[in-house]
C-alpha cells in the first residue's frame, strides 16, 4: 500500500524509475521543517571520504547523500514505511498516485529482511503471470537481492516501457520457486470497478485510494443502485491504501455524517477523532466488506470504521496491519521523506499497526484461486464467479449460513 508487518512499499517499475506507491495512509506534502545543524561527526566522516578514500571514482555526492538519508531513516526501525524517496523515486511515486504509470504491477513490503508481495495489481503483467500475495521476491534478472534495501530493489526493477525484467519468487504455500519474465507496460489503475451479481447484489471493487477514488466509488454506487441492487459487496482485497482524503471520502459514502472514521494519535499522545463528511452519494443499502492480507492502510481505515460502526460485516482473512499516517516532507534536492507522524486507531480505539482487522467471517481462498475482478466498464453476471470469499460474502448478505464452498470442500472457518 506499508512496511514490515505494517509498512508496505508498492513497486511498479515506472518508466525510467520504479513507481513507489504509497500503500500507507498518506497526508498531503508538507514543506520541510527547520532542522538542527548537522552533527560534527557526520561532517568529519564526509570530509574523510573526500580526502582519504582510495577509490575516488566511487565518490558520488548525490549517491552518498541518498545513502546517508536512507540509513538515518532505517535506523528509526520503521523500515520500508518511513523512508526516503530520491528525486526519481518521488516522480514515480507521484505518477503512481495519479493512477497511471509504467511498470510490472507488484506491491511489495520488506519483512524480516525479505521482500514480500502484498498483492499484484489487477490485470498487470505480474497479475497475468500468476504472482500472488505472500510470494517472496528472491532474484532480479538472476541475481539474488539479499541485503538490498527496498530502494535498491526498486532501482533494479525499474526500466523503460517495453523492456523485460526477470523476477524469481518463492511461494511459501507450496515451498516452490518460480521465475517469470515480465514486460514493463503502461498500467492504468481503475480505482473502482463493479458488477451486478445474481440476486440483485452489487459488487464494487476498490483497487486503491488514488486521486479520484471517492468520485469513482460514488458513481459506482449510483450505477449499481440504478441497476436494482438491494445490497452491496464492497471488495477491498489487495487494496494497498493511498490518500487519507480519499479514505475519508470513501468511508463517508457508507457512514452517517459525523460518524467516527478513525482516531489519529500524535507523538505527544493527543488523540483526534476524524469523522465522516457530507457526501453527495451516501448509500443505506446493506453492505458486506471483503478483505485479505493485501488489504492495507486506507482500506483498513475504511473496513475498520464500517465494522466498528456496525454498518457492515467483514468477510475474508485478517488484513495487513498498517497503522501509521505518513506525511511527505519535500527536500531541497528534489527528493522527499515519507515520515510516520501519527498512529491511527479504529473508532473503538483498536490499534491496527501489526494487528490488522479481524473479519467477522473468516474465509481463506484455496491455493490457485484468485479474487474475482469486475471489468472497468461494469458488467452483469449470470452466476457467482469461482471465488470462495465472494461466495461467502453473498451468503452473509443474504443472511444464509456460511459453511462450505460449492464443491463441498470446507474453506470457511469461523463466524
Amino acid at each position: 500500500m506499508l512496511l514490515i508487518v505494517a509498512a508496505a512499499l508498492v513497486i511498479f517499475g515506472a518508466g525510467t524509475g520504479v513507481g513507489l506507491v504509497v500503500d500507507e495512509l498518506l497526508l498531503q506534502p508538507t514543506n520541510t521543517a527547520s532542522a538542527s545543524s548537522v552533527p560534527s561527526a557526520f561532517e568529519e566522516a564526509w570530509s574523510l571520504v573526500h580526502e582519504k578514500y582510495v577509490d575516488t571514482s566511487a565518490i558520488n555526492d548525490p549517491k552518498l547523500i541518498n545513502g546517508a538519508i536512507s540509513g538515518m531513516l532505517d535506523a528509526l526501525g520503521d523500515t520500508g514505511h518511513t523512508r526516503y524517496l530520491s528525486p526519481d523515486d518521488l516522480k514515480a511515486h507521484q505518477e503512481s498516485l495519479s493512477g497511471s504509470f509504467v511498470g510490472v504491477g507488484i506491491q511489495i513490503q520488506q519483512e524480516n529482511d525479505q521482500v514480500v508481495v502484498v498483492a499484484p495489481i489487477a490485470d498487470s503483467p505480474a497479475f497475468k503471470a500468476g504472482v500472488q500475495a505472500n510470494d517472496i521476491l528472491t532474484k532480479i534478472d538472476g541475481q539474488g537481492i539479499g541485503g538490498l534495501t527496498l530502494s535498491q530493489v526498486s532501482d533494479k526493477v525499474r526500466g523503460p516501457e517495453g523492456s523485460t525484467v526477470q523476477l524469481t519468487f518463492h511461494r511459501p504455500s507450496t515451498n516452490q520457486d518460480y521465475t517469470v519474465a515480465l514486460t514493463r507496460s503502461k498500467i492504468k489503475v481503475n480505482p473502482v470497478t463493479w458488477a451486478m451479481l445474481p440476486g440483485q447484489i452489487g459488487l464494487i471493487r476498490l483497487n486503491e485510494f488514488s486521486d479520484g477514488a471517492t468520485k469513482d466509488l460514488t458513481q459506482a454506487i449510483q450505477d449499481v443502485q440504478q441497476a436494482g441492487a438491494t445490497g452491496i459487496i464492497f471488495d477491498l482485497r489487495d487494496d494497498p491504501g493511498g490518500l487519507v482524503s480519499e479514505a475519508m471520502g470513501v468511508a463517508s459514502a457508507f457512514l452517517p455524517q459525523g460518524a467516527p472514521v478513525y482516531i489519529s494519535e500524535t507523538r505527544g499522545g493527543e488523540k483526534d477523532v476524524q469523522r465522516a463528511e457530507d457526501s453527495a452519494t451516501r448509500t443505506t443499502l446493506p453492505v458486506v466488506v471483503l478483505v485479505n492480507n493485501g488489504t492495507a492502510s486506507a482500506s483498513e481505515i475504511v473496513s475498520g470504521a464500517l465494522k466498528d460502526d456496525g454498518r457492515a460485516e467483514i468477510v475474508g482473512v485478517k488484513t495487513f496491519g498498517t497503522g501509521t499516517v505518513l506525511n511527505q516532507f519535500d527536500l531541497s534536492n528534489g527528493g522527499a521523506v515519507l515520515l510516520g507522524t501519527e498512529l491511527w486507531l479504529t473508532p473503538d480505539g483498536k490499534l491496527i499497526r501489526d494487528n490488522g482487522i479481524t473479519p467477522d467471517v473468516t474465509v481463506a481462498l484455496p491455493n490457485g484461486q484468485t479474487p474475482f475482478t469486475p471489468l472497468p466498464s461494469g458488467q452483469t453476471l449470470t452466476h457467482i464467479p469461482d471465488d470462495d470469499q465472494l461466495e461467502a460474502a453473498v451468503n452473509v448478505l443474504k443472511g444464509e449460513p456460511v459453511t462450505a464452498d460449492m464443491s463441498g470442500s470446507c474453506h470457511v472457518c469461523d463466524r
